[in-house]
C-alpha cells in the first residue's frame, strides 16, 4: 500500500487555518455586538479542528494511501470546515422553539432532539462499518436497523445524563468511529475481528501497537467525515434556557428526572440483553471459526453483541456436581488401566521422584512450520530445519491452538491449566475475566512438589494481566521486561529468543534445586514490516497469489523463524552440556497473521472455511530431555495434541505426578485425540466441527462436564 505525497497535507492544514479564522471572527463579532460568548462556540468546533490537524499530520509523515488524493482531501477538508463552521449557527437555530413555553414547546424540542440523535446514529453506524467493512453494502436492513437502534439508545442514555444536551452523546459517535478504524487495522494486521474481551486487553494491545504501520485510507477519511457530520448534528441539541422564576427545587427535580430516565434506559438495556438473544432476534449464527466473516456479513454491532452474550461459561447439558465426579472417576480408572499401567510410565514415575529434573516450558511466539502450506513448500521452503531435525525427542508433532495471529494468553491458559477454550467459549480470554487463586495449574502443581516456579516474559507484566494471574497461579517469580530484559539484545519485535534462553540457563546454573520455568518469548510477534529485520536476513520466497506487501511480510516472518531455529539449536546444545537433568517442552502459541494470505490463495483458494481454519490452527511442539528418561527410547514419537492436553502429556512422559483431571483428559484422547476451540479430531482419524452432531458427542460432553467442575465452578 503506497502512501500519497506529503504535499497533500497542505490541504487540511489550510482548512484548519480557515476554520480557526471563522471561529475567531465569530467570537470577535459576538463581542462587537455585545452578545454572550458561550463555551460551545469554542468547544464544538474543536473536534473538527482536531480532525483536520490529524489527517494533515498523518499525511505529512507519509501514512495516507488513496487512489484519488485530490478528491478525498478536498472533499474531506471542505466538508469538515463547513461542519465545524455550522456548529457556530447553533445559537441562531431553533431559537423560536427555545423561547417558547408550554407543552407544545416541550414536544417540539423533544422531537428535534430525537430527530438529530437519530441522524447522528445513522451517521455513526455508517462511519463504523464504512471504515472496516468491504461488504458494507451487503449487510441486511434488519442488521443495520438493530445497529442504529442500539447506538440511538446509547445516545439517549448520554442525552439524559448530560441533562438533555448533545455533549455526552458525542462520546457514542467517537466510540463508533474509533471502533471502526480499530477494526480496520485489526483485520489488516491479524485478519481477525475485535471481540468483546479485546476491550479488556487494551493495555496489551497498546504495548505491542508500535510494531505496525497505520496507513489511513480513503474509506477511513470518509468515515471521519461521517463522524464529523454526526457531531455537527448533536451540537444543535440544547435545552431551553433556565428562567429566572425557576426555583432551585424545580431545577433539582429536573436534573433528578433526567438521571432517572437514564438509569431506567440502562436497566432496560440490561434486561433486554439478559433475556433476548441477538442471534435469535435477527435469525443468524455467528461463525465461531471466522468471526470476521460474521462481522462483515451482519455488521460489527450485531456480531459483537452476539459474542458478548456468549461470555458466561455455558453449563453442560444435564450437569450436576455428582455426575461430574462420577464421570471424572470413570476416566481416571480408564487411565489407570491403560496409560497409567504401562511399564514405561511406572519406570518414568520412579525415576522422576528420584532425580527431580528441572522442567522447562518454552512457548515460542508465533512459532510454526509454514511448509504445511503446499504452495510455499513447492517454492523450496522446508520449515525450521533444526527444529525438524531434532531426533532424540520423547515426543513431537502438531499441537492445535485455539487462537490465530494473536491471543497468546489463551494458549498459555490451555497449556498451564489443561482446560480447553472449547468449553469456556470462543472469543473469551480467561486471563482477563477470572481469578486463578483456586485454579489448578502447572505452577501450583510443581510448587507442591517442592519446585521453584518462575515465569519469564520480555515484555510488560501487565500485558494480558500476567502479573496478576501468575501470582494467583502460584509462580514464585515473574521475570519481565523491566526486571531483566530492558538492555537485552533485540530482534524484530523485542528481546531475542536467545536472551530468554540465557536467562533460563542462568537460573539453572545458579540454583540446583528443582525448578519449573515457563518462558514466553516475544521475538516473532507481528507485524512483519521489512524495516524490523536486517536487510541481509530478508528471504525472497514470492508466492504468485500474494501482493508484494504480503510476500514481504511473509519473508520477514520466515526470517524470524530462521533466527528462532538458530537460537533453539543454541539452547538445546547448552542444555545438553548442563550437569543436571532437564526436561523441555517447546511449542508455538499460534500461527502468525502472515500465513493467512497463503491460506486463501493458490492451491488453498478452493478449500472450504473448515479446512482453512483447521490448517491455520496447526503449530508444532516437541518434548525433549537431556537425560535418558526411563521407559522412553526417545526416538521422536509423533502425535497430534490439543494445546490443553500438552501439559498433561509432558507430565506423563517424564513420569511426573498427574492430577485426576489430567489423567481424565489423557484418557479421553482414546476417542477425541485432539481438540481446540472450534473442532476436534476423532479416533476415526477425521476432523469435525465442534458444533456438529457426531458419534463422539458423549465424550465431548464428558470433557465439558469435567472442565465445568474443575474450572468454571472455581472461578464463578
Amino acid at each position: 500500500m503506497e502512501s500519497i505525497s506529503s504535499q497533500y497535507a497542505a490541504i487540511p492544514f489550510v482548512g484548519l487555518a480557515v476554520l480557526v479564522l471563522i471561529v475567531v471572527g465569530t467570537v470577535a463579532l459576538s463581542i462587537k455586538q455585545r452578545r454572550d460568548i458561550t463555551p460551545g462556540m469554542i468547544a464544538w468546533p474543536l473536534p473538527f479542528a482536531a480532525l483536520l490537524a490529524f489527517v494533515g499530520a498523518w499525511c505529512s509523515i507519509g501514512l495516507v494511501s488513496t487512489s484519488q488524493p485530490e478528491l478525498v482531501f478536498i472533499t474531506f477538508t471542505v466538508g469538515t470546515v463547513l461542519l465545524g463552521a455550522t456548529t457556530l449557527l447553533r445559537r441562531r437555530t431553533f431559537t423560536r422553539i427555545l423561547d417558547m413555553g408550554g407543552k407544545a414547546a416541550h414536544l417540539l424540542r423533544a422531537g428535534r432532539d430525537l430527530a438529530l440523535m437519530l441522524a447522528a446514529s445513522v451517521l455513526s453506524v455508517f462511519a463504523l462499518e464504512f471504515a472496516c467493512n468491504e461488504d458494507f453494502a451487503q449487510i441486511g436492513a434488519s442488521f443495520i436497523a438493530f445497529s442504529v437502534a442500539l447506538v440511538f439508545v446509547f445516545m439517549l442514555v448520554c442525552y439524559f445524563l448530560g441533562q438533555r444536551t448533545g455533549v455526552l452523546a458525542a462520546i457514542v459517535v467517537i466510540a463508533c468511529v474509533v471502533m471502526g478504524i480499530a477494526e480496520h487495522f485489526v483485520l489488516e494486521f491479524k485478519t481477525a475481528a475485535i471481540l468483546p474481551n479485546d476491550l479488556l486487553a487494551l493495555g496489551t494491545a497498546a504495548a505491542v501497537s508500535g510494531n505496525y504501520t497505520y496507513m489511513l485510507t480513503g474509506k477511513i477519511i470518509a468515515a471521519l467525515l461521517a463522524g464529523g457530520a454526526a457531531l455537527c448534528a448533536l451540537s444543535f441539541i440544547q435545552p431551553a434556557p433556565l428562567r429566572s422564576f425557576h426555583s432551585k427545587a424545580t431545577i433539582g427535580a429536573n436534573i433528578a428526572c433526567n438521571l432517572g430516565v437514564a438509569a431506567a434506559l440502562c436497566m432496560g438495556c440490561v434486561q433486554f440483553f439478559s433475556t433476548v438473544k441477538v442471534e435469535d432476534l435477527l435469525d443468524f449464527t455467528y461463525d465461531a471459526w471466522m468471526p470476521q466473516t460474521t462481522y462483515a456479513q451482519r455488521g460489527f454491532i450485531p456480531a459483537f453483541c452476539a459474542l458478548a452474550q456468549d461470555l458466561p461459561i455455558p453449563k453442560p447439558e444435564n450437569y450436576s456436581d455428582e455426575r461430574a465426579d462420577e464421570v471424572l472417576a470413570s476416566y481416571v480408572e480408564r487411565y489407570e488401566v491403560t496409560m497409567g499401567s504401562q511399564p514405561s510410565r511406572k519406570e518414568a514415575e520412579a525415576q522422576f521422584m528420584e532425580v527431580k529434573p528441572a522442567v522447562i516450558a518454552v512457548m515460542n511466539e508465533s512459532f510454526a512450520d509454514l511448509s504445511i502450506y503446499q504452495d510455499l513448500a513447492d517454492l523450496g521452503y522446508q520449515g525450521p530445519q533444526y527444529f525438524k531435525s531434532l531426533s532424540d525427542t520423547l515426543q513431537r508433532g502438531t499441537v492445535l491452538s485455539s487462537v490465530y495471529g494473536g491471543g497468546t494468553a489463551n494458549s498459555e491458559f490451555e497449556f498451564l491449566t489443561s482446560n480447553s477454550i472449547a468449553f469456556v467459549g470462543s472469543g473469551k480470554y480467561p486471563y482477563q475475566l477470572y481469578a486463578f487463586d483456586d485454579v489448578d495449574n502447572l505452577a501450583r502443581q510443581f510448587g507442591e512438589l517442592g519446585y521453584r516456579t518462575t515465569a519469564i516474559h520480555p515484555q510488560a507484566g501487565s500485558n494480558w494481566n500476567r502479573d496478576r494471574v501468575f501470582e494467583q497461579m502460584g509462580f514464585d517469580d515473574f521475570i519481565e521486561n523491566k526486571d531483566a530484559f530492558s538492555t537485552a539484545p533485540g530482534y524484530h519485535s523485542g528481546a531475542t529468543d536467545r536472551a530468554t534462553y540465557d536467562k533460563i540457563l542462568e537460573l539453572l546454573r545458579e540454583d540446583d534445586t528443582p525448578q519449573f520455568i515457563f518462558d514466553i518469548t516475544i521475538q516473532n510477534h507481528s507485524g512483519y514490516d521489512p524495516s524490523t529485520i536486517p536487510t541481509g536476513d530478508m528471504l525472497n520466497y514470492r508466492l504468485p497469489g500474494l501482493s508484494d506487501e504480503q510476500n514481504d511480510q511473509l519473508n520477514v516472518y520466515l526470517a524470524c523463524m530462521e533466527r528462532s531455529d538458530q537460537d533453539l539449536a543454541y539452547f538445546i546444545e547448552e542444555l545438553s552440556q548442563l550437569d543436571r537433568p532437564v526436561a523441555l517442552v517447546f511449542f508455538g502459541d499460534h500461527q502468525p497473521s502472515a500465513s493467512n494470505p497463503i491460506n486463501y490463495s493458490g492451491s488453498c483458494a478452493q478449500d472450504d472455511d473448515f479446512t482453512r481454519a483447521w490448517r491455520s490452527s496447526e503449530t508444532q511442539y516437541f518434548i525433549w530431555a537431556n537425560y535418558d528418561v526411563a521407559g522412553n527410547d526417545q526416538t521422536g514419537y509423533n502425535e497430534e495434541l490439543g494445546m490443553s492436553t500438552l501439559g498433561a502429556r509432558l507430565l506423563h512422559d517424564i513420569g511426573a505426578p498427574l492430577s485426576d483431571y489430567q489423567k481424565a483428559i489423557l484418557a479421553a484422547r482414546e476417542t477425541v485425540p485432539a481438540l481446540n476451540v472450534n473442532a476436534f479430531r476423532a479416533s476415526d482419524g477425521l476432523c469435525y466441527n465442534l458444533e456438529s452432531e457426531t458419534p463422539y458427542d458423549d465424550t465431548l460432553n464428558d470433557l465439558a462436564v469435567m472442565q465445568y467442575r474443575h474450572f468454571a465452578e472455581q472461578v464463578s
